[in-house]
């Protein structure tokens, strides 16, 4: 295990002078102390005062530079103009000599505030670094016991099962750093394994992990039997999870409806106030037309930031995996060469032609978009190139080429998503068929070529692709990883440490896939459930984009084309022409950067994917040019 470390520079007399006062009253750090190894940051209570006290100090002075070289060059006029209002406006107005003979003293201010607020940030971020580890140990903590009762069915000892845990840190981030704690306390420091397990049962920030390993020390004293309390305590996890779902549900109803009032309604608003406001003389529609259509796909990226990082349902990758499970290399025989000569050209050629036919030598399921991609940008440039040498209007010509690219990649995203929705239903089926088949006094090997016989759709071609596999000589644990890899599929990468780890220790591993069905089942249930109760959501968004675009036909047809000819009088008497046209550009930019985050949210809020909402951006941008270009 490698120790981190945190690279930043304090003086060492500043650590020694709070290491003094540290042992002086030690009750008085205890809440920091705990903070610190909650969040598992490399440092101690003295050295995080002293990190405080120093960049502090260093944020007063530049905090007072900054606040004088401020005030200097306020002018007075802007002062007087800020307080003409106040009663006191006539006392600043006669002494105003004096006060600006002592104003760079309130520079002051700013360097007292910057000393505070530095000092806060640095005693407050062991705290926020434990609120977020205790988010994601919580959720990976269900997937981490179903591995361990995996190993468990196996008969391996608790040690090994809380290593392979802190190995896993690719599959279970922040809980991994947590069993590594007591893998370090072990081999490190000497502790039996009770000693460590209670260290971090008392020091984690997650009062779920704590009470399962207050549990895990009383089966394990008690001369319990480790297996059947992992297996219950799976099973009340995933009854747990119900009620997460339920919350995460509600959670995002309440995100969606926050996004339709903020950042669909509040813009169209705010752009008939302003049009208003220039009738009356007031331009302030130009800084609308740059600021919203910049602050809005921010605001976009936050909310889908947001929902993806409340998903309760933890992203895996399981392709590190795959490096522990290579073949067994043969020795070679000493009258065979052993060097040969790579010919550049032809492995060029060959990787040159494998990406151009990569589109029909590739399963759908398994195909990369980015590849694809580059194809059908290569087709959507040649088209805008044949179009406009047949003279058609640039913009007609680019709808056309960006129409070229998008509908293809909309439609092969569609059918892989329906592909892999399809065959994350019939996971649960295929563990459960095994579990029975393994019962029944099958091994994995004849269990999977009973199942290559079914029709399970995609799976019966999974099945048959790891069978031949393990013909070839394949480890088995090694031909699930690689289906996890082929398949892309959330659920399937949970699923593969638990299957991977009760192959590692035992032929009988029924108990396993069957816990592992369980678990499948209600994700999938999750899934299904999340996809019903948003689609009324996308309904919403799809409503509400449509409000839009019609109050701007309204306004702009109806309201204003009268004003396009009439010069109107606005305040202090100056004359202006209504610019109709500015308006309508306005409104064209701003509806399509309103239809194309709303699109993306849809797909992100109705299908839990930002790439599933190309579709929805396209409809509403396709709308928008025909509204603004041909109807209006």
């Amino acid at each position: 295990m490698v120790r981190e470390r945190i690279r930043i520079f304090v003086p060492r007399s500043l650590v020694r002078a709070y290491t003094l006062k540290v042992k002086k009253n030690p009750t008085k750090y205890e809440e920091i102390e705990k903070a610190i190894a909650s969040s598992r940051l490399p440092l101690t209570v003295q050295e995080l005062l002293a990190i405080s006290q120093f960049y502090a100090y260093i944020s007063l002075v530049i905090g007072a530079i900054v606040g004088v070289v401020l005030f200097l060059y306020i002018p007075s006029s802007f002062v007087l103009y800020v307080f003409q209002y106040t009663p006191f406006y006539g006392q600043i107005l006669r002494n105003y000599w004096l006060i600006s003979k002592i104003f760079p003293l309130f520079g002051a201010i700013f360097g007292y505030v910057a000393y505070k607020m530095t000092r806060y940030v640095i005693l407050s971020y062991p705290f926020y670094v434990a609120n977020r580890r205790k988010g994601e140990i919580e959720m990976y903590l269900p997937h981490a016991i179903n591995m361990m009762y995996g190993m468990a069915v196996g008969g391996l000892p608790i040690y090994d099962m809380l290593k392979a845990v802190a190995e896993s840190r690719q599959l279970f981030g922040e809980l991994s750093r947590e069993f590594i704690v007591i893998i370090e306390m072990i081999d490190i420091f000497k502790m039996d394994v009770y000693q460590a397990m209670r260290y971090v049962r008392d020091t984690t920030p997650s009062p779920k992990l704590s009470g399962f390993l207050d549990n895990l020390i009383f089966v394990l004293q008690g001369g319990g039997k480790v297996s059947e309390f992992l297996k219950r305590k799976s099973e009340e996890y995933i009854e747990e999870q119900e009620y997460t779902f339920q919350s995460f549900v509600e959670f995002t109803g309440m995100l969606a409806e926050i996004y339709l009032a903020v950042f669909i309604l509040l813009p169209s608003f705010l752009l008939i106030v302003l049009i208003v406001m220039q009738l009356l003389g007031q331009n302030a529609i130009m800084m609308y037309r740059f600021v919203i259509p910049a602050v809005l796909p921010i605001a976009t990226y936050m909310i889908i930031w947001l929902f993806k990082s409340s998903l309760p349902l933890p992203k895996m990758k399981i392709e590190e995996y795959e490096e522990r499970y290579t073949l067994i290399k043969a020795n070679v025989v000493d009258t065979v060469r052993d060097s040969f000569t790579i010919n550049r050209f032809k492995r060029n050629v060959n990787k040159i032609k494998r990406f151009i036919l990569y589109p029909f030598g590739e399963s759908l399921y398994t195909m990369q978009f980015r590849i694809i991609s580059v194809h059908l940008a290569f087709l959507s440039i040649l088209t805008l190139v044949i179009l406009y040498s047949l003279r058609i209007g640039i913009v007609q010509a680019g709808i056309v080429s960006v129409s070229v690219f998008l509908i293809p990649l909309i439609v092969l995203i569609e059918v892989k998503e329906r592909i892999l929705r399809k065959t994350e239903e019939k996971l649960p089926d295929m563990f459960a068929e095994l579990a029975m088949l393994n019962e029944a006094g099958l091994n994995l090997f004849e269990a999977l070529k009973v199942l290559s016989m079914t029709e399970m759709g995609v799976l019966t071609k999974e099945i048959s692709i790891m069978k031949k596999e393990i013909e070839w000589g394949v480890l088995v644990q090694r031909a699930f990883v690689r289906m996890g890899i082929r398949l892309k599929s959330d659920i399937m990468a949970k699923v593969v440490p638990v299957i991977v780890r009760a192959l590692e220790t035992s032929p009988t591993i029924k108990d396993a896939f069957t816990i592992v069905a369980k678990f499948a089942d209600s994700e999938v249930k999750f899934k299904r459930r999340l996809r019903s109760s948003m689609f009324l959501y996308v309904v919403i968004i799809y409503i509400s984009v449509g409000v839009f675009m019609f109050i701007a036909y309204m306004v702009i047809k109806n309201f204003l084309a009268p004003f396009a000819n009439l010069t109107v009088t606005g305040a202090g008497g100056i004359s202006f022409a209504l610019d109709l046209d500015l308006i309508k550009e306005v409104f064209f930019e701003l509806s399509l950067v309103v239809g194309i985050s709303s699109g993306l949210v849809a797909g992100v809020i109705g299908e839990g994917k930002a790439i599933l909402g190309i579709k929805h951006a396209y409809v509403f941008a396709l709308v928008s040019y025909i509204l603004f270009f041909y109807i209006i």
